[in-house]
C-alpha cells in the first residue's frame, strides 16, 4: 500500500501520544533492519513488536499480541502504522501460516490503531470501546468497525473468543483496555503498563494519572495468576511490571 501524507499523520499522532521521556539503551540497540519483530512467548501465543524511528534516528518498540483461536488468529493492536502492519500480516502469513480472523484494539493511539485499514481492507473484523471509535473520528485515525459491549465500568471484563478482555479504568487513555490469556496465564497490559526499564511513565498527554494508580491496583488484583506480563513498549516480564508502575507514580 503507497505510503501518503495520511499514513505520515498518523505516524505523528502515534508519537505525540507515546513518545518517553528517556529511551533505554537497549531499545536503541534493536537492529536496524527490524520493522518488525515476531516471537512465541508461549505455545499458541506471540508478542509481534514494530519500531517507529523518531527524527533523532531513535528507534522505539511497540508491542503487540497474536493469539491461535483454533484455525485462525486473534490479532492484538496493529503494528505502529499502516504499511507497517501490511508487513506484519505478510510475516504472520509466513512465520505462523494461518489467517488472522480478527483484531481488537486496546485504545485510540497511533501505536495501537494506525492500521485498521490496512486490517478492514483485508475482511478482518475489528473490534474496540465505543470510546475508543468516538476518540478515533475525533482525532482523524481509521475508525474499528465494531463496538465492544460490557465494558463501560472500571473493573468490568468480557469474554472474547479464547481471552478476556478487561477495562481497568483510565489510565495512559481513557479509553484503555487489557487482553487476559487464561489458557497461558498471560495478561497483555498495554500502555497502562511500564517495562522494567522506563523511569517515567511515557506519553502522558490523554493520562488520567489520579486513576491511573487504581486501575493498575484493579488489574493487579483481577491477574494475580498472571505470570507472563506484556507491556505495551519494551521487555516482557510479570506481575512485577504492575508493582512497577505504581512505584513511578511514588517518583
Amino acid at each position: 500500500m503507497a505510503f501518503n501524507w495520511a499514513t505520515i499523520f498518523l505516524f505523528f499522532i502515534g508519537a505525540i501520544a507515546c513518545h518517553p521521556s528517556n529511551v533505554q539503551a537497549a531499545e536503541r540497540s534493536a537492529p536496524e533492519s527490524a520493522t518488525i519483530d515476531i516471537h512465541m512467548v508461549r505455545p499458541g501465543v506471540w508478542v509481534h513488536t514494530s519500531y517507529y524511528t523518531y527524527p533523532d534516528g531513535t528507534r522505539y518498540p511497540s508491542n503487540g499480541l497474536i493469539v491461535r483461536e483454533g484455525n485462525g488468529l486473534l490479532l492484538v493492536d496493529t503494528a505502529w502504522g499502516e504499511s507497517l502492519t501490511v508487513t506484519l500480516l505478510g510475516r504472520i502469513k509466513s512465520e505462523i501460516g494461518l489467517p488472522v480472523r480478527r483484531a481488537v484494539v486496546t485504545h485510540a493511539h497511533g501505536d495501537r490503531i494506525a492500521g485498521v485499514d490496512a486490517l478492514e481492507a483485508r475482511r478482518i473484523e475489528v473490534y474496540s470501546l465505543p470510546l475508543t471509535q468516538k476518540r478515533a473520528i475525533g482525532e482523524g485515525m481509521p475508525v474499528p468497525d465494531h463496538a465492544l459491549a460490557g465494558l463501560d465500568i472500571p473493573g468490568s471484563s468480557v469474554k472474547f473468543g479464547s481471552v478476556e478482555l478487561f477495562y481497568p479504568g483510565p489510565a495512559h487513555a481513557p479509553d484503555n483496555i487489557m487482553v487476559w490469556v487464561p489458557s497461558e496465564h498471560i495478561l497483555f497490559g498495554g500502555c497502562a503498563v511500564r517495562a522494567a526499564a522506563a523511569t517515567s511513565l511515557g506519553g502522558i498527554a490523554d493520562a488520567n494519572r489520579v486513576e491511573w494508580p487504581e486501575a493498575i491496583r484493579r488489574a493487579r488484583s483481577h491477574y494475580s495468576e498472571a505470570t507472563v506480563v506484556v507491556p505495551g513498549h519494551g521487555a516482557i516480564g510479570d506481575l512485577k511490571l504492575l508493582d512497577h508502575t505504581l512505584s513511578l507514580f511514588e517518583d
